[in-house]
């Protein structure tokens, strides 16, 4: 028995109950202690009353009724939601008396908990191995795939390439600045389009908090890990180490003539992206909200036609500043400034073409983190050594093999047949550059 519990031991069960109703009834302390022949200082009266057994509450450990305290008349008192068991440590707490929901820290009650959650992990992956099983899903023969899947699979696997684990890593696990294209938003689509055509599949074995807990669970996209679902010379799934060599030396060998439209529209999109996602980052850097994404687009693809990437990147920077400047002369809100920037790089590059500027490398463009999917077009499959970013979209173009003429026929070289040439078209004419035998044949147009 506590100190305090012993100073009621002279009251019987009937004199206890009716102090504690004239205590709750608001009778002042100090008569209440007088009148009863309590010796105990006031503010400790309610810790000598005995707990209220719970008769619908017993003990899963002890199999005796749990105990609730006795409640003081202070507000507060009353968001107790507790009732222990008088023989271990087991605590019950009732469910909707605050807003706080606790759990028993007793040991047994944590073992239980522990079964629990394992348990039904296990019931999670017995139905993720069963949504996401690799067994449906056939492999890819690589030789069938478009070169366009091709690039973003070779990009895909230079950035989160897991060796150890044979798969591809999560978004989420990347903590570097290799990037898979330029933007996130380019990533998504490139991981949704390989998924699509069963190239890349979800790994069953990735942690339970990459899945929803649904009858049929889903996949986080950044959260999974991915399988790389190819093969090489035989029918089984190629591991990603043999992969990527044979995907890095079939595109080592340079553009076929079949690919030129695939690759055409690649460069493009590639180009207007790695224009779009630096305004974007520039505009952040500056605590700029850039939302003008559309008509970003539409400005990029205008100024690729006339300038190379890293002097849009120049014209960006001096649209950004424009942008700072607007702000602090004209007091617009910073929303409104951002959308000038499209705009402001086309008044630009008017500018720069009319006074034939001189643009000069920056500092923070030459250390600017390169993609994936730009490393796999521009260095590994075109060879390009400036990597797409100093000369025009058209130039690289032209030097794709498989180049059709005005009236869209293709051209090739009029001595050996060959298709890699370089085609430069002129007003009257247009020059055949063959880059096997070296001959030039001119085209009348």
């Amino acid at each position: 028995m506590s100190d305090f519990k012993s100073k009621l031991q002279h009251l019987s069960a009937e004199q206890i109950e009716a102090l504690y109703n004239e205590y709750i009834g608001g009778e002042r302390i100090a008569l209440l202690l007088e009148r009863y022949a309590i010796d105990i200082a006031p503010s400790s009266l309610i810790k000598a009353f005995p707990p209220v057994p719970c008769a619908e509450l017993k003990c899963p450990y002890c199999e005796v009724s749990l105990y609730e305290r006795r409640k003081s008349r202070s507000a507060n008192s009353w968001n107790d939601n507790l009732a222990y068991c008088p023989n271990c440590a087991h605590r019950h707490y009732f469910p909707g008396r605050n807003k706080w929901q606790r759990e028993c820290t007793c040991v047994p009650c944590q073992a239980a908990r522990e079964r629990a959650r394992q348990a039904k992990a296990i019931e999670q992956r017995k139905r993720i191995h069963e949504h996401w099983s690799l067994a449906k899903r056939l492999p890819v023969p690589l030789h069938t795939l478009p070169i366009t899947r091709q690039l973003q699979l070779l990009a895909m696997l230079e950035i989160r390439m897991d060796a150890q684990r044979d798969c591809i890593q999560a978004a989420e696990k990347n903590l570097s600045d290799a990037r898979i294209s330029p933007s996130s938003s380019m990533d998504s689509a490139i991981l949704l389009a390989l998924h699509e055509d069963q190239i890349l599949l979800v790994d069953p074995d990735s942690p339970l908090d990459a899945f929803s807990d649904d009858p049929t669970p889903k996949a986080w996209q950044n959260k999974v890990r991915w399988i790389a679902n190819v093969s090489l010379d035989c029918p089984q799934r190629a591991s990603v180490v043999p992969l990527y060599r044979a995907l890095h030396k079939a595109l080592s060998n340079g553009p076929q003539p079949q690919w030129h439209d695939e690759l055409v529209a690649a460069i493009k999109q590639l180009c207007n992206e790695e224009v779009c996602a630096y305004i974007a980052t520039r505009s952040a850097e500056h605590g700029l909200p850039f939302e003008a994404r559309k008509k970003a687009a539409e400005v990029a693809a205008q100024l690729l036609e006339a300038h190379p990437v890293r002097h849009i990147w120049s014209l960006a920077n001096t649209a950004v500043r424009g942008a700072l400047s607007f702000i602090a002369r004209a007091q617009v809100n910073k929303l409104h400034a951002a959308n000038t920037i499209p705009g402001s790089m086309l008044s630009l590059s008017e500018r720069a073409i009319r006074e034939r500027w001189q643009f000069t490398l920056s500092s923070y463009d030459l250390h600017t983190p390169r993609s994936g999917f730009s490393q796999a077009l521009f260095d590994v499959l075109l060879q390009q050594h400036d990597h797409g970013l100093c000369r025009k979209v058209s130039d690289y173009i032209a030097e794709l093999p498989g180049n059709a003429d005005s009236n869209g026929c293709t051209l090739f070289c009029a001595k050996c047949g060959s298709n890699l040439v370089h085609v430069q078209a002129g007003p009257r004419e247009t020059i055949v550059n063959c880059k096997d035998c070296l001959a030039r044949t001119l085209v009348s147009t």
